[in-house]
């Protein structure tokens, strides 16, 4: 049973004569005594500790069971708390010497694991070597304990550190705790307790980490002592007083919690919460302490307490008074059950054991129509500890659904088998039919097979997975699959407790494209722009937009059929039409009948071309009906990179007040620099 304290008003005097008496008393004790046994206990503060093992988080279970040690500790050994991921995520220097190694203080001590929330990473090799430093292992006997439930995950070696302070040290043992871990951790764990001569243990349960804790106290109590110091001769004492006598047992609460009035005690699962009587000016009580043992004692000064206890999801609490001398007895009813849900795929069919979760709301609507959520889960078989009272409950395998509404009475456990009524699809697509399988780029949307009135389909799930895998309620379903910019769809019936297998035929080809400025030119690697439209035209002479793409030489995934292409390359445009089978690849290569000008311009024969100032405006050689000539694109650079089609053009060059014209010609993959003089 867990006794922590808080502490109340006490003063005694004693005169100054009996001072002295009692220092000179300490002082020769002190002399003969041998140098104590010192060890600093390890916990691990990382956010994995919130992993919860039957219900119950894993720090809150460490904090119970390190109370149960504390009560059989050796007071002969000074007793240190070193933690770490405990304030900040992601950092490997988030280490704290929270309590140096010093005789034990169970409530200090508690109060201090207490406080440990977990938040980061796991730097358990950097706490151990920290540990053995601030015990001055290389001079003196010094033993660390480590609790932690996962791997070094800040690129330590635990076995190397293990060799260093074995081989460093006076006499550093390290015994180690392996809390809720896999065997490969075990392995990385193990080494460093017998790489110093200490002893590993694995703990899957509060119990088994009760266990471990008991023999690694026992281990470090029997640990063989330093050599103790020649005794000196004791002064001589003057007398003091008799000490008042203290109280025959402990001042405060002994706390139980039960589930009805005529429920027995809970022995596992209870968590308590100690704080000031009165609230704040914000509706608060101030937090005294809180305690993780099932029917702790709560040492205490007189008083007024609130004292709350919450058992999963099931909370209570009651105003308490501490007389003096007096143990007062706080039973706390929670009014509370439980509730086990397990799921089947249908009912008396398949057991579902894995990808299940539970949403546990309130029965009763609000205003809006919405219920408040109790808990959730995502074990396949869930326990809950809950108020007694009415529930509604949703619970998913995949995308299946199914609901209850179930009554939870005090004390007693319900236990409810939901019907999900759940089946399964899933689908393998392939180019066209006898082809392999794709293996990527698939993309799906399930919907149900019913419209709406305005002709839509609502969206069930979606999926990138190239084979997936379909949890699903009985029933039809509309799927629609993507391979690319490749569209098709299948309709389904998916059955209760059975998997329909499909094969998707996506019936589609594949165009790979590229560009040349002019016939036998290299390929264009950048600049270019492709967009493909389908090949026929709607009643407007326009065509439907399919895919677009900015890559110079790109890999288009289409429904087999026919295609209108168009690329650009800076002002030159090109077009192919091309017709693709399923299944099949086709490498095609576009000209873009295109060169590029390099422009600048300059006052002077012989002078430095212009650096601003400069505007241009590319029109057409020929003009239209009217006289006009069309404009093809304008810049406002000084220098600017034209890129055009081959032939004929008209470039008008804007300085100052003036507008200067000069007839260009180009050809076909010519690159050429143009210095233009402008002069009237």
């Amino acid at each position: 049973m867990n006794i922590f304290r808080y502490p109340g008003r006490m003063s005694k005097t004693l005169t100054c004569l009996s001072a002295f008496a009692v220092s000179l008393v300490s002082f020769s004790a002190m002399a003969q005594q041998a140098p104590k046994e010192r060890a600093i206990l390890v916990l691990d503060g990382s956010g994995s500790m919130w992993g919860q093992i039957d219900g119950v988080s894993k720090i809150e279970i460490a904090r119970n069971e390190i109370s149960q040690m504390l009560t059989s500790w050796d007071q002969d050994v000074d007793l240190g708390l070193m933690t770490y991921g405990h304030r900040s995520k992601g950092d490997c220097s988030d280490i704290e010497l929270v309590i140096p190694p010093q005789p034990v203080n169970a409530r200090i001590f508690q109060s201090a694991v207490n406080a440990v929330s977990p938040k980061g990473k796991t730097p358990l090799s950097s706490a151990v070597k920290l540990a053995a430093e601030q015990m001055r292992y290389t001079e003196e006997r010094a033993t660390v304990v480590l609790l932690s439930d996962g791997i070094e995950t800040c690129e330590a070696d635990p076995c190397e550190l293990a060799n260093t302070l074995e081989a460093h040290g006076v006499d550093f043992t390290a015994h180690v705790i392996g809390f809720d871990i896999t065997d490969k951790e075990a392995k990385q764990l193990s080494c460093l307790a017998e790489n110093t001569g200490g002893r590993f243990f694995l703990a899957g349960n509060s119990g088994e980490l009760t266990d471990a804790l008991k023999e690694t106290v026992k281990t470090i109590a029997v640990a063989e002592p330093a050599p103790s110091p020649a005794p000196t001769p004791a002064p001589v004492v003057v007398a003091q007083p008799a000490p008042e006598p203290e109280p025959a047992g402990p001042q405060g609460i002994r706390a139980v919690a039960k589930l009805c009035e005529t429920c027995d005690p809970l022995t596992d699962g209870p968590f308590w919460y100690l704080k000031e009587p009165n609230k704040d000016i914000n509706g608060n009580r101030k937090e005294l302490a809180r305690n993780g043992s099932a029917q702790p004692i709560m040492e205490l000064g007189n008083g007024e307490y609130y004292l709350g206890v919450s058992y999963g999801s099931a909370y209570a609490d009651t105003n308490v008074s501490v007389l003096p001398g007096q143990l007062t007895e706080a039973e706390i009813n929670l009014n509370a059950g439980h509730l086990r849900i397990t799921a089947e795929a249908t009912p008396d069919g398949t057991s579902l054991d894995d990808t299940m979760f539970y949403i546990v709301y309130d029965a009763k609507k609000d205003l809006n129509g919405n219920r408040k959520e109790v808990t959730r889960s995502g074990a396949a078989s869930s326990v809950f500890r809950l108020p007694a009272g009415n529930y509604h409950v949703v619970a998913s395998h995949g995308k299946a659904r199914a609901t209850a509404d179930l009554t939870v009475a005090a004390g007693d456990l319900t236990d409810h088998v939901m019907d999900m009524n759940a089946g399964y699809l899933r689908i393998t697509p392939i180019p066209t039919e006898g082809a392999a399988p794709l293996e990527d780029n698939q993309f799906y949307i399930v919907y149900e097979a019913k419209k709406n009135l305005e002709g839509n389909r609502r969206e069930v799930t979606r999926s990138g997975a190239a084979v997936p895998l379909f949890r699903l309620n009985a029933g039809d379903y509309h799927i629609v699959s993507s391979h690319g910019n490749a569209r098709a769809t299948l309709d389904v019936t998916v059955k209760a407790d059975e998997l329909s297998e499909q094969t998707l035929d996506m019936n589609v080809s594949y165009l790979r494209l590229a560009n040349v400025m002019a016939e036998g030119a290299s390929k264009l690697e950048d600049g270019v722009f492709y967009i493909v439209y389908g090949a026929k035209k709607d009643l407007n002479g326009n065509r439907r937009e399919v895919v677009r793409s900015g890559a110079a030489q790109p890999l288009f995934r289409l429904n087999a059929g026919d295609y209108h292409v168009v690329s650009s390359y800076g002002k030159s445009q090109t077009t192919l039409d091309v017709s693709i089978e399923a299944g099949s690849l086709d490498e095609l290569t576009m000209v873009q009948d295109a060169g590029i000008f390099r422009a600048e311009t300059r006052l002077e024969e012989e002078g430095a071309a212009l650096d601003d100032g400069v505007f241009w405006i590319v029109y057409t050689a020929e003009k239209d009906l009217n006289g006009n000539r069309k404009e093809i694109s304008r810049y406002g650079q000084a220098k600017p990179l034209i890129t055009l089609k081959a032939g004929s053009y008209e470039i008008d060059v804007r300085y100052g007040n003036e507008t200067y014209v000069f007839p260009v010609r180009l050809a076909p993959g010519e690159i050429r620099d143009i210095s233009l003089l402008l002069q009237k």
